[in-house]
């Protein structure tokens, strides 16, 4: 099933159904209706890869939870969780292996909140393509938070879960071993609402700490009107949480501890 869901993104998410909606246009060009699809599809392109709908789109899950300036005010806690994100392998004219940008804002504010309190961080997440060889992800994240200056008691490997639920699992047995109840949840803000509706139903108590904040203060220009390379990326990654909320909330009313 794994693996089937990962066709299936490639498959429900941009640009492939654009591509699908214009050869159907083609094979059917000679019918009205494909001349009206037609002119949908390149509206609804132009739409969703300008600057001000994919920030709206956007906002209503970036907003969701505020950032968690000060943890100590949530009250006790026993861990720090944050999830893993993208890795940049070793391949090609790239010699090392590290995170992408997104990974880099998650850990960054695992290690602020970890400067409050010293509190044990596990880092959830491992190898996510089916189809590719493991990069030693987890490893990778858990060695820049002892860079920083993190513990090694500290800095707790959870190297398993292919997917945030998988990675709520994969918590929930930790933090069981260790008698663990309450603990912050750093993930990036967009990813935040699907990831707090996983582990209310996993494992509960978690207090939503999200980083990795994209949206700064809206203004209009005659360029933000425009599509965008930069546009057409966020579109991507917010369709694709708003389908993941959808199916984790199916999973969550199917799920048994």
């Amino acid at each position: 099933m794994f693996v089937v869901k990962q066709f299936l993104k490639g498959v429900l998410l941009p640009p492939l159904p654009w591509i699908l909606v214009l050869l159907v246009v083609w094979t059917c060009w000679h019918r009205r209706w494909a001349r009206t699809l037609l002119l949908g599809t390149i509206v609804g392109i132009f739409a969703l890869h300008s600057g001000a709908l994919g920030y709206w789109l956007r906002y209503p899950l970036e907003s969701r939870y505020a950032p968690l300036r000060d943890p100590r005010q949530a009250g006790p806690y026993e861990a720090i969780v944050v999830l893993t994100g993208g890795l940049v392998p070793a391949s090609g004219l790239i010699p090392f292996p590290t995170i992408d940008v997104s990974m880099f804002r998650r850990l960054e504010e695992a290690w602020r909140l970890y400067r409050f309190q010293p509190t044990p961080i596990i880092v959830s997440g491992g190898h996510v393509n089916p189809f590719t060889p493991p990069h030693q992800e987890n490893q990778i994240a858990c060695l820049y938070l002892l860079r920083w200056g993190v513990a090694p008691p500290d800095v707790i490997a959870e190297p398993h879960a292919r997917d945030t639920f998988e990675s709520a699992r994969e918590v929930h047995k930790i933090l069981q071993s260790r008698g663990w109840t309450r603990y912050l949840l750093v993930t990036s803000a967009v990813h935040m609402p699907r990831s707090m509706l996983a582990f209310h139903a996993v494992t509960p108590e978690p207090i939503a700490a999200p980083g990795d904040f994209t949206l700064d203060a809206y203004t209009v220009t005659p360029l933000s009107l425009f599509p965008s390379a930069g546009a057409g990326v966020h579109i991507g990654s917010t369709i694709h949480e708003y389908v993941g909320f959808v199916n984790y909330y199916w999973r969550t009313r199917t799920y048994h501890r």
